[in-house]
């Protein structure tokens, strides 16, 4: 089935077919539905709703998986995942409210820009979490791209748009899913492939994209250079064409990631000159759930016992040079005092010759 030729409704009309919610503007828009802000009248809160076209609720057994996925999905509750509130059918368009997060999308913040890589690395292990939380559950996202991963105003990201979502070994049908170039390769083939690796894929790809700043849909994408070889090669076997290649988890793509990490870290700390890490463009550093406490802890009392170590060598080179200095100055005093030893020009006797002194008259 190829891409849907979806009008969005205006705010108005779905004002009307679903009067619990007053509809405010239109958010975003595609091929595959559209996401409007909205007022929910009975709580006073804002929600962000997505429409889909009516061809896919014309479909019984998307219809099905639709209603599935969405209550698997209000089950769902954690820090990097959009929370689903609700679902419904609108004169035969399906619809989910969720969340609404007061932001901007990554793909906003971050196409075409090359960030920091320890940003970048922190954004999707950010990313990563929320979506193992999903995975745990038996959830399939099957679009994962900067569009749908939303930074909100402490620029935490949140995964959103399960829409396209599919419990694991659902059969689409041969109903593409997904966004061109964050798609795997077994999906565009085979849809019915598509299990947790498809969604590592699309991770993999993002990361890429970050570390070079070359987005997805440029030709030279693939050609793109990772300056760091260890985020090469994570890259490399996150999007591995082949998913047996890939890695065979979340989890382990977050173990891959938090090691590199921690190379950094310790390589920073052992460096005796400071290293000072480029500003990142347009992006303040988020603070993330992924550090963990007790990595900080351990960091602390290691930076404080080398702090330690520098004073106490410090004192003692301190305490040296004073002792020094003070013989110095006690030695200067004594010769002061003491006689002093002056050589006096040697008098000639009477019976002395006196040198001959060659001269010349001018």
């Amino acid at each position: 089935m190829s891409q849907i030729d979806f009008i969005p409704p205006s705010p108005e009309q779905l004002s009307e077919l679903i009067p619990a919610y007053e509809f405010e503007f239109l958010i975003a828009q595609g091929g595959m539905g559209a996401v409007y802000k909205a007022r929910q009248r009975s709580l006073d809160r804002d929600v962000a709703i997505k429409v889909l076209p009516r061809e896919l609720g014309h479909d019984p057994v998307f219809r099905e998986s639709f209603a599935a996925e969405a209550q698997a999905m209000a089950r769902l509750s954690h820090h990097h995942l959009i929370r689903v509130f609700d679902y419904g059918d609108a004169d035969g368009m399906l619809f989910t409210v969720m969340e609404y997060v007061h932001g901007k999308s990554l793909h906003h913040s971050a196409y075409g820009k090359q960030i920091d890589a320890a940003q970048a690395v922190d954004i999707v292990l950010s990313v990563c979490h929320g979506l193992t939380h999903a995975h745990n559950a038996g959830i399939v996202h099957r679009d994962i791209k900067p569009a749908n991963i939303l930074l909100n105003a402490k620029c935490e990201p949140k995964i959103g748009d399960f829409g396209l979502a599919r419990p694991t070994g659902h059969q689409s049908g041969g109903l593409v899913m997904g966004t061109p170039g964050y798609t795997a390769p077994e999906v565009l083939s085979h849809p019915e492939q598509g299990d947790r690796r498809s969604d590592i894929f699309a991770i993999g790809v993002i990361l890429k994209e970050l570390l070079t700043g070359i987005p997805a849909d440029s030709p030279d994408f693939l050609q793109a250079r990772i300056a760091n070889p260890k985020l090469a090669r994570i890259c490399a076997k996150a999007i591995a064409p082949r998913a047996d290649l890939r890695f065979a988890d979340l989890l382990s793509l977050i173990e891959a990631l938090e090691s590199w990490d921690q190379v950094k870290t310790a390589t920073l700390l052992q460096t005796s000159t400071p290293s000072v890490r480029p500003a990142p463009t347009s992006f303040v550093r988020p603070s993330l759930a992924s550090a963990s406490a007790g990595r900080t802890n351990w960091l602390l009392w290691r930076n404080c016992a080398i702090i330690a170590i520098l004073l106490v060598a410090i004192g003692i080179s301190w305490n040296a040079y004073t002792e020094k200095k003070a013989k110095i100055v006690e030695q200067n005093s004594l010769a002061r005092e003491a006689p002093a030893k002056v050589e006096l020009p040697r008098i000639k006797s009477q019976n002395e010759e006196a040198p001959l002194i060659s001269s010349s008259r001018f």
